[in-house]
């Protein structure tokens, strides 16, 4: 499993902001605020009807909820068939003490590993990646508390006739936990991204939304994080048609890598940006005067996830995960051939006498060899042409827009 680091995050994102010129104001040293009395919310008893999926029907049914709690921003709803009911066998009975700490967590203040944690999940959501739509109903978010059937934990209703978001109470066990709050972070990113730009892709709306969970402090995807670190050479994202085939460990690790490196001046014009896909993140890049584009940046965080060392300029903050990525070792005298999947990340580790590298491959293929000593030194391999090297290679990284054939020669 690999770890957080939970003492350095509030470092992390300040250096981020560095990076994306956009400061972050000091958080106020105020005593812990009181969670108001929900029960006495304008809209408290209020009742509404949302539609979830039907595992049956594979359609969608009616649900009645009622209001059960009113922030300045938010209007929460439970299921009355999941009310003063524990959704799980033994868990704790999802009440009014679940709703206002949630709505504490949500709305009024973050964990203490949170980018701003005398802010709510809600609140540092819009301070990073933009406002909500003005077009809520009744002005505020409603967040639905279900039996999803089998949709998910958490999820921004597509069919639904206005803009909520649902959170699977059964599935969560309980509104009391960072998991919870974690989707609601993610859920609230993808809300604030239709009011920006409807039409952007998938995998970029997905990564913003793993972004928001390393921001507010959060590190509860770990066991996707440990799916994609035990293959990184899959078609993770960008080009998949199917949303079912997002991986949410790689859109972490990207997300989290955007953030640091740009801080809320990038994941903000990301999500305004009109541009989509690639050309989006290109285009915030460029607008927050970075000289990098989004294809050189997903190579530099594919060699923070094998160094991650901040001597060598490629590193995480929030993550743990020097020596924990796998990498084929290709014997020195020997050759290997492989297909790299699109977007894929392939690495490949040397003996300690390997003294020259020859890459055959397509021309879309990217490369990034890494060399021994001190500094870093990063070079890219001339296809085709053996590379001479004076100490041994540390690793070869090797990724490509589309699915390509790749031979490799050591000696």
């Amino acid at each position: 499993m690999q770890t957080w680091r939970f003492t350095t995050i509030l470092a992390a994102s300040c250096t981020a902001l560095a990076c994306g010129s956009d400061p972050k104001a000091e958080p106020d040293e105020a005593s812990p605020r009181t969670t108001p009395d929900y029960t006495r919310s304008p809209c408290y008893g209020a009742p509404r009807t949302t539609r979830v999926y039907d595992a049956e029907t594979h359609g969608t049914r009616e649900v009645a909820a009622t209001c059960r709690a009113e922030g300045e921003q938010t209007l929460v709803y439970v299921a009355d068939d999941l009310w003063e009911l524990a959704p799980t066998a033994g868990g704790p009975v999802l009440g009014q003490r679940q709703v206002n700490a949630f709505m504490a967590g949500f709305e009024l203040e973050g964990r203490p590993t949170s980018f701003q944690p005398d802010l709510g999940v809600l609140a540092v959501d819009e301070l990073v990646f933009g406002s909500l739509p003005d077009a809520l109903p009744d002005g505020k978010l409603p967040v639905f508390v279900v039996d999803s059937g089998g949709a998910g934990e958490g999820y921004l209703c597509s069919w639904c006739d206005g803009i909520e978001f649902h959170l699977d109470g059964p599935l969560l066990g309980s509104l009391d936990s960072d998991k919870t709050l974690s989707i609601a972070a993610h859920e609230t990113v993808h809300v604030i991204h239709r009011g920006h730009d409807t039409n952007e892709t998938v995998w970029v709306d997905e990564t913003l939304a793993q972004a928001a969970m390393t921001v507010n402090g959060f590190f509860t995807d770990g066991d996707w994080l440990d799916d994609f670190l035990g293959n990184t050479n899959v078609a993770w994202g960008p080009g998949v048609d199917n949303p079912l085939d997002y991986h949410y460990g790689a859109g972490l690790l990207f997300g989290s890598y955007l953030w640091e490196h740009g801080g809320r001046g990038l994941l903000r014009a990301i999500t305004s940006e009109p541009l989509d896909d690639w050309a989006g993140i290109d285009a915030a890049l460029a607008k927050t005067g970075d000289s990098k584009d989004g294809w050189s940046l997903f190579l530099d965080m594919g060699l923070a996830t094998f160094l991650d060392d901040p001597a060598t300029g490629y590193s995480f903050d929030a993550f743990e995960l020097q020596g924990q990525l796998p990498a084929t070792v290709t014997a020195t005298g020997t050759s290997r051939s492989g297909v790299i999947q699109p977007y894929g990340l392939v690495f490949v580790a040397f003996e300690s006498d390997a003294r020259s590298v020859t890459l055959d491959t397509g021309t879309n293929v990217s490369s990034r060899l890494v060399l021994g000593g001190r500094p870093t030194e990063v070079v890219e391999l001339t296809l085709g042409e053996p590379f001479e090297v004076d100490a041994s290679p540390r690793v070869l990284l090797l990724s490509a827009p589309r699915a390509t054939t790749f031979s490799l020669s050591v000696r």
